[in-house]
């Protein structure tokens, strides 16, 4: 039996089978109120600003997220459900698996089986949408699979072990969804105008609807080219804007950090993984250079209802008798070959590396704390609240080589009697008595993390062990006090001085 699959995913709810996206389009719909005349679960995307109290986007993500949710977000999801299957149902024979994204809980899943059985629907089980993904890409490394909905961001880490991709563990944000980015936009573009033409588009729904509508065009533009126009018309005028693509990254720099802070949350410092992105996002003004800090690592596109069409082409248990029987299923074998098979599943897939400009980098000189620079010179300098009454010497335990990409042991990695000492002051939260140390392998410096409450460089946890370099920042502890290390002298002019 063929597979008909879903992807729950609000802002791209996709439909598939065969490998094929049969349709995508974001979970925003009329609410049924009588003076719009649109039957409640219609698509109300292009309505959206017109009719914000005719239209609802946060039903799906209310019935998969709470216990016991209201009546009308199950009704609003009911009749989604039964307008996009109306224009793609499904055909005799096929079994309907559900791709979750990593917002689901397990509560919202169990209200979401009573709204398909209340449709006469059949669901044979559930998917986890970031599992298939990584299982369908068969990715050489672990993965971090990136979500952005409409009303939130989600980030989640995929464990490749052997032939299987397992589901380790999401983290996720309020802030970051697709609706807040465009909202910031739209700001951006009415203070450009008033300012410019003394008229606020955001005053008049149908001006706000225009601007909102060519969102997705305008993106695209100002990425493609650098500058774009906004405009929009009312009556038989027309007011318009040139923008530029710094403006837009900058106006979002503050919801690309919420993004990124769940990646960092989610990858071991300085660890190379694949970084899954849906291309829509990763084609935000702004996005890429934001991910070019992920250095080593390798950044994946793929196309929205990606998880639906690959769920589509597995082969998948029959569901057994009983209501209570459903699966979900959070590990899966790879699939690489069966996706290489689908040409045009297979094609739509782009990858490239992050972070090159960044990975030639100089080691850093010195290490800045509280206005006063201390020197990584040859010997080790250790750092905590007293570090000189610990143990002289690194474990080998800590010195063990290969943790955290690194190749080979760590010349010199124990710490002689002679070391010099950064000692902090007591009370510091988070911070141990010995708490970390920078060594030298060669031209490069490696950070040993000692501590109880975890080093953080660039905001992801040291695992053991990693390369630094200058730019870096290093935090000891939680809040706990951070360290700045740059580059300077001798140093800074080799790594500036020309190539041959």
């Amino acid at each position: 039996m063929s597979i008909f699959a879903l992807e729950l995913n609000d802002r791209a709810v996709s439909l598939a089978r065969g490998g094929q996206v049969l349709t995508s389009a974001p979970s925003a719909v009329f609410n049924g109120n009588a003076a719009t005349g649109s039957p409640a679960g219609t698509n109300a995307w292009r309505q959206l600003r017109c009719q914000p109290m005719a239209t609802s986007s946060r039903h799906l993500g209310t019935v998969l997220t709470q216990r016991g949710s209201p009546a009308r977000a199950g009704m609003l999801v009911a009749a989604e459900l039964r307008a996009r299957l109306a224009e793609q149902p499904i055909r005799d024979g096929e079994r309907i698996w559900v791709a979750t994204p990593a917002q689901a809980e397990t509560n919202g899943l169990e209200s979401l089986l009573g709204i398909a059985r209340d449709l006469k629907l059949t669901i044979d089980g559930f998917i986890d949408s970031a599992a298939v993904t990584t299982a369908a890409l068969e990715s050489e490394r672990n993965t971090i699979v990136l979500e952005l909905g409409l009303h939130h961001a989600a980030a989640t880490a995929v464990d490749c072990e052997g032939s299987q991709a397992r589901r380790r563990r999401s983290v996720l944000t309020q802030r970051g969804g697709f609706i807040e980015l465009y909202q910031v936009w739209l700001d951006l573009i009415s203070t450009t105008m008033v300012k410019r033409t003394r008229f606020d588009p955001l005053h008049d729904a149908a001006t706000e609807q225009q601007l909102f509508d060519a969102m997705p065009s305008l993106t695209h533009e100002l990425v493609s080219t650098g500058n774009a126009a906004a405009f929009v018309t009312k009556g038989k005028e027309r007011f318009e804007v040139a923008l530029t693509r710094d403006q837009f990254a900058q106006a979002a720099e503050p919801i690309y950090r919420c993004i990124v802070g769940l990646l960092h949350q989610l990858r071991p410092a300085g660890t190379p993984l694949a970084i899954v992105i849906p291309c829509t996002v990763v084609e935000l003004p702004g996005m890429r250079e934001q991910l070019e800090q992920f250095v080593g690592c390798e950044l994946v596109s793929v196309p929205d209802g990606f998880a639906a069409a690959a769920t589509s082409l597995l082969d998948l248990p029959d569901s057994t008798t009983g209501e209570d029987s459903v699966r979900l299923l959070r590990r899966l074998p790879l699939q690489g070959g069966a996706l290489a098979a689908q040409g045009v599943l297979a094609e739509s897939v782009a990858r490239r590396s992050l972070g090159q400009r960044r990975s030639g980098g100089p080691a850093p000189s010195h290490a800045l704390l509280d206005g006063r620079a201390y020197s990584l010179s040859a010997d080790a300098l250790v750092v905590g609240r007293a570090p000189e009454s610990e143990a002289a010497t690194v474990t080998p335990a800590t010195a063990r080589p290969g943790a955290a990409g690194l190749g080979a042991s760590v010349p010199g990695a124990a710490v002689p009697v002679s070391s010099r000492y950064i000692t902090l002051p007591e009370g510091l939260a988070g911070v141990s008595r010995r708490h970390c140390t920078f060594v030298h392998d060669g031209d490069e410096l490696v950070l040993l993390d000692h501590s109880t409450f975890g080093t953080f460089v660039n905001g992801e946890r040291v695992q053991e062990r990693v390369r630094v370099h200058a730019g870096d920042r290093v935090r000891l502890g939680e809040p706990g006090v951070e360290l700045a290390l740059i580059a300077v002298g001798e140093v800074a002019a080799t790594a500036t001085a020309p190539q041959p």
